[in-house]
């Protein structure tokens, strides 16, 4: 039996309907990074590089309360996987084809029946609240499972929760990392804010295991090690295991110009030697309209040991521990979703036998 137009033209304008109200659902994120770089560390020759990062992802709901996540991110391979805390492509070998990898990929429930909850299970980006990157490179997007919980309207107590894959070992005990953070953040005088709170990292199965190195290398990121043979081969093992708890705060004050001050400080509870770090900075001015300008400063020290030199900011010293440093940037929105950095490391690596490090960054960035 043949339908009538009227049938067929109500059908067509429910399933647009239908498609429309799915497509509005999705929110699309992207955003291209052109980085010229130039490192001087003493004792070997300088280098001057072009970089690339590249992220294209999209949230969308699968449920009312359920959030699906995905992005996808250039970066450096070995063996066909890409850096764990760096996104950046450097420009060589005469235009080859650049590898794309999975950034992010989670599934994020907010149930309804318990507010403020969130439960996170996947690929995610870092569920741990960090007012530095001196432990976490902002790159790094872990694996597992993750809880946050917040409490309170104007005062907020926050309470994150997390296990996180590390090392699968099929022969050995697997790496994982189980964190927990509680922190409380609220106003303390119009127009200042404050955050502060303190962070438990529990790595367990680290000592007298192979170092973490996605390059195969054997390269301890500033860790002490010792070596063990396997056979004829020759591994570097982490000479310690790691929990790391941290103390950290950060104040803001949102005035015509903004200003932000932080600081953090952490310690390895398994060793006596060699556990410490901290950092602290301040960040004036904020991103916003075409013209708007954002100077940021921080100090950051951190001995071998205080937590896996592995997952430790890429940038400063060339990744790692065992050294200590400053940063400066100067950032500008330079138009609408369009910004320009430049950033200077005064580093110095080896805190027993020190040598200079330093880095000069220049970004310019362009997202939706």
């Amino acid at each position: 039996m043949m339908r009538s137009p009227g049938v067929v033209l109500y059908g067509f304008l429910a399933a647009a309907s239908t498609r429309a109200a799915w497509y509005d659902s999705i929110q699309p994120s992207a955003d291209l990074r052109y980085r010229i770089e130039y490192i001087d560390e003493q004792h070997k020759e300088p280098r001057q590089s072009d970089r690339v990062r590249a992220r294209v992802g999209f949230t969308a709901p699968a449920h009312e309360e359920v959030t699906l996540g995905l992005r996808l991110t250039t970066a450096e391979q070995v063996n066909g996987e890409g850096d764990p805390i760096s996104g950046n492509k450097a420009l060589s070998n005469f235009g080859t084809k650049k590898g794309i990898f999975l950034d992010l990929a989670y599934l994020e429930w907010t149930p309804s029946k318990i507010p403020g909850l969130k439960l996170t299970g996947g690929k995610m980006i870092n569920p741990f609240l960090c007012v530095g990157d001196y432990l976490w490179d902002m790159d790094y997007t872990p694996e597992g499972i993750a809880a946050n919980w917040s409490l309170g309207e104007q005062w907020k107590l926050l309470a994150n929760a997390a296990y996180h894959w590390i090392q699968e070992r099929p022969a050995d005990e697997d790496s994982k990392m189980l964190g927990g953070q509680l922190a409380l953040s609220g106003p303390v005088a119009e127009p200042i804010t404050v955050t502060a709170g303190g962070t438990v990292y529990g790595f367990t199965e680290m000592q007298d295991r192979p170092v973490l190195d996605w390059r195969q290398q054997n390269r301890p990121y500033g860790n002490t090690t010792r070596t063990r043979l396997n056979g004829t081969q020759s591994n570097q093992v982490y000479a310690t295991g790691f929990t790391t708890v941290e103390g950290f705060a950060l104040v803001k004050w949102d005035s015509s110009v903004p200003v932000a001050a932080f600081a953090a400080a952490a310690v390895n509870t398994e060793t006596d030697e060699h556990n410490t770090g901290w950092m602290a900075g301040v960040r004036i001015g904020r991103l916003a309209k075409p013209g708007s300008i954002q100077l940021g400063y921080d100090y950051r020290r951190l001995e071998a040991d205080v937590s896996p030199g592995a997952f430790a900011d890429s940038d400063s010293f060339g990744g790692g521990t065992d050294a200590q440093g400053h940063r400066l940037q100067l950032a500008v929105q330079l138009l609408k979703n369009v910004q320009g950095a430049i950033t200077y490391y005064l580093n110095e690596k080896h805190l027993a036998d020190p040598h200079d490090y330093h880095r000069l960054q220049v970004d310019f960035m362009a997202k939706f």
